[in-house]
């Protein structure tokens, strides 16, 4: 079996559908894996302008090239009731007598809902050092929704190293005496789904010692 982002794919399916020889599926599959490393390669155009790159090469999490959609603005002539509506066409109307093409670049798709679109971009570069280095854990900080802390102990997991979330609340006391629960919605769910290690600080400690 191979991984590839958070689904396993057995050896055998990939040389039906691709034929090749056993040697040649064992090196797909280790390029499928994302705890597996590649040698970053600068796109053509910085070629020449970036020279601090990353020695330790980058995961395959993102889902790439991220799809880019086309908005069409022709043939909107239509009046809508709803001022929002009508304000919407009439800018897609002015786009049309410009001449200007309107494509959404959709990294909600790049990283998915657990890995946070653009989030995954950096991870990959992040979470490349931390096995290079030896790490089997990784520990970040952001908001008690945060989207970041989300697709860190996500990526995290896909790669083997365990979770820890520090996540600021106003709530952070009464949680730490037990009065209190960090819960369970939105990205806290995604949190402990993964098995997230989770502790809290306030706004206020994360100000005076979040940065040291």
């Amino acid at each position: 079996f191979c991984y590839t982002n958070s689904y396993l794919i057995p050896q055998s399916l990939i040389r039906r559908f691709l034929p090749m020889d056993s040697r040649s599926a064992s090196s797909l599959v280790m390029s499928l894996r994302p705890d597996v490393a590649h040698k970053y390669h600068l796109p053509p155009w910085a070629e020449g302008k970036l020279t601090n790159l990353p020695k330790h090469g980058r995961l395959h999490l993102a889902n790439l090239p991220t799809p880019l959609h086309a908005i069409g603005t022709s043939g909107i002539t239509s009046v809508s009731k709803n001022k929002k509506d009508g304000e919407k066409k009439e800018i897609l109307n002015r786009l049309e007598e410009l001449d200007i093409k309107l494509y959404i670049k959709r990294d909600d798709a790049t990283g998915g809902a657990e890995l946070g679109g653009n989030k995954v971009r950096k991870l990959e570069f992040l979470l490349a050092e931390a096995l290079a280095e030896g790490c089997d854990s990784v520990v970040t900080i952001g908001g008690e929704q945060s989207n970041h802390c989300r697709a860190t102990a996500s990526a995290s997991r896909m790669v083997g190293l365990s979770p820890h979330l520090i996540l600021r609340t106003q709530r952070a006391e009464p949680i730490h005496d037990k009065k209190d629960d960090i819960g369970w919605t939105g990205n806290i769910l995604f949190d402990r789904m993964v098995g997230s290690t989770i502790y809290t600080c306030t706004p206020g400690e994360y100000g005076r010692l979040g940065s040291q």
